[in-house]
């Protein structure tokens, strides 16, 4: 049924349209926003990142310039001369200004004097409030201060030594800032600072989602051996404890700089934008992340609002479909439904057009053609009978004029008898068998007219040959046959609409054109056969709608069309008459 529904075709194209146009619109504008909401967050990150290196590197680089004030301190340098001085290493017990007193003021959480004439050889002593005290030194402890001591003994810049943790569970890892103490260019000690993990993580940790990262926005620090340097938003105690060997930690330390979508260190989907900290002595990158699910919250409303109204705008494309598809169809159903009335023969049919558009134009026009076809169709009515009944009158003449009139004769001779002897009625009798034979000659002409079976016997040649005789022996007009070709065929239909349409030619020949010569010729070849009829007569002003009170033209006319053929008509006063008519030699319905 859908395969011969144009309402329905229609329906489904319009639909298909609109719904197409609407997700090409749909699919752009979501991957649109989505790629300008990636590029957006990608870019605050960026930013984040950018505005949390600028605060750890500041962090850091007054931690530098604090811990060179202090070790050029004179006071500081005194002490560390006396400690170095006392072979026993005792602590020189003393108040201290508050100079010292209040070194956390400065950012650190202790500070330590690293006396000795060498790194393998070094005594610790820890500002402790108002008091200096030898410290006994653990080997993570002694290993950091070894590399501090190693990293500043041989130059007047500060330097800093990477986290490390004393024990497994400690949650204050050691991260030390030192510079060597100078008296009379001679080395005397190390002046250490360790740095407070909970100053690091003050600045890098946000857990606010006011703050721009949401709920799972995290900026954090990763060493070169991709160890966390600050705590994570969602591991506690991660410092140190937590790997983050991700793409972007592998790019920092390739010196690369930028963002992308990657897998965090907890294995999900996240942005991240990526960089390295410029601070000698430490060998740290900065990422800032958030989970992609998050980021991407604003899309999936948007694309569940592009659905959302991508149904409600596809039952209205539905509606309207439907609404244009009945308004072209209806006026084809209509004109479908009175074109099977005319095939049934009703035509009594007129369509009232709706528009004036191009479907009004059909709706018109199709009007028209049943107009026609009913004139038409009344033409043919009246023809038809026309020509039965002027047959009728032309057989009543015959028998009439021909055979009446020598029946009766008959019927005189037959009762003259009566009168007459014996011989005078034998002779009368033989007259009557030769007027009997007459007549039978006149009936077989009659009935041949009617229908010649020299056509089933003979053939199309035969019988205009005898057609030409006949009318040569009753007109006055030489009639002159010729045949050229091979015309015969085996369709009957063919040879008598040929010979009806050859002897309705003669007969407007000898009563209307006046001519004296009539030449009739049969040519026929490999798939057509041609018929010509040419008088020398008065001739007629033609045209296609020409047609004799006797509609003779027109019977011509539709028995060519019947044959598939064409009949041509050329005439002009004075010029006399040629009739063509070429048919093909089998009829194909």
């Amino acid at each position: 049924m859908f395969g011969r529904s144009i309402n329905r075709k229609l329906m489904v194209l319009f639909f298909a349209v609109g719904v197409s146009a609407l997700s090409v619109i749909g699919i752009y504008s979501y991957f649109n926003a989505k790629a300008a909401l990636l590029k957006r967050t990608l870019d605050q990150l960026t930013s984040i990142r950018v505005i949390k290196k600028g605060q750890i590197e500041f962090f850091l680089n007054e931690r530098n310039k604090n811990i060179t004030l202090l070790a050029e301190n004179e006071y500081l340098r005194s002490i560390a001369v006396d400690l170095a001085n006392n072979s026993n290493h005792k602590v020189v017990s003393q108040q201290h200004p508050k100079f010292f007193l209040n070194y956390t003021l400065f950012g650190f959480n202790s500070m330590y004097l690293v006396i000795g004439s060498d790194r393998n050889s070094v005594h610790l002593y820890k500002f402790n409030g108002s008091e200096i005290e030898e410290v006994k030194c653990d080997s993570i402890l002694i290993h950091q201060l070894s590399k501090l001591w190693e990293k500043t003994e041989l130059t007047n810049e500060s330097s800093f030594v990477d986290f490390s943790k004393r024990f497994k569970d400690d949650n204050e890892p050691l991260c030390f800032i030192g510079k060597r103490i100078v008296t009379k260019g001679k080395n005397v000690g190390v002046l250490a600072l360790q740095i407070p993990i909970h100053d690091i993580n003050s600045i890098m940790l946000e857990d606010s989602p006011e703050n721009g990262l949401g709920k799972s926005g995290e900026v954090y620090l990763v060493g070169d051996d991709y160890l966390m340097r600050s705590n994570s938003r969602f591991i506690t105690n991660s410092v140190l404890n937590t790997s983050v060997k991700t793409i972007s930690a592998v790019n920092a330390f390739k010196d690369k700089i930028g963002s992308s979508l990657i897998d965090d260190y907890r294995t999900v989907a996240c942005l991240s934008s990526y960089d390295r900290l410029s601070i000698r002595g430490l060998s740290w990158a900065i990422i800032a992340e958030i989970d992609y699910s998050e980021a991407m919250i604003p899309i999936v409303s948007l694309r569940n609002d592009i659905i959302f109204l991508s149904l409600i705008i596809c039952a209205f494309l539905f509606s309207i479909a439907r609404f244009i598809s009945k308004t072209i169809t209806n006026p084809i159903i209509k004109l479908k439904n009175a074109a099977l009335k005319i095939g049934e023969g009703d035509l009594d049919v007129n369509l009232k057009p709706k528009s004036t558009d191009e479907i009004g134009l059909l709706t018109e026009a199709f009007n028209t053609m049943t107009q026609q076809l009913k004139e038409e169709r009344l033409k043919r009515m009246s023809a038809l009978y026309d020509g039965q009944e002027l047959e009728r009158q032309r057989i009543s003449r015959e028998l009439h004029d021909g055979l009446g009139q020598k029946l009766i004769s008959i019927k005189l001779q037959l009762e003259s008898t009566s009168k007459q002897n014996a011989d005078e009625v034998k002779s009368t009798i033989e007259e009557v068998k030769v007027d009997f034979l007459k007549t039978i000659e006149e009936v077989r002409q009659i009935s041949n007219n009617l229908a010649p079976n020299i056509l089933k016997e003979s053939g199309i040649d035969i019988a205009l040959k005898n057609l030409c005789d006949s009318i040569n022996r009753t007109s006055k007009i030489d009639i002159e046959l010729s045949v050229y070709g091979d015309y015969s065929t085996n369709d009957p239909k063919v040879k008598f609409y040929i010979y009806r349409i050859a002897q309705e030619g003669l007969n407007n020949a000898i009563k209307h054109s006046g001519a004296t010569k009539v030449q009739l010729q049969l040519i026929g070849s490999k798939d057509s056969i041609i018929l010509l009829i040419e008088d020398n007569g008065k001739g007629f002003a033609y045209d296609t709608n020409f047609c004799t009170p006797c509609n003779g033209i027109y019977n011509m006319k539709e028995r060519a069309r019947l044959l598939n053929g064409t009949l041509d008509i050329e005439s002009e006063p004075n010029t006399g008459t040629t009739i063509r008519l070429k048919i093909p030699k089998r009829i194909v319905l």
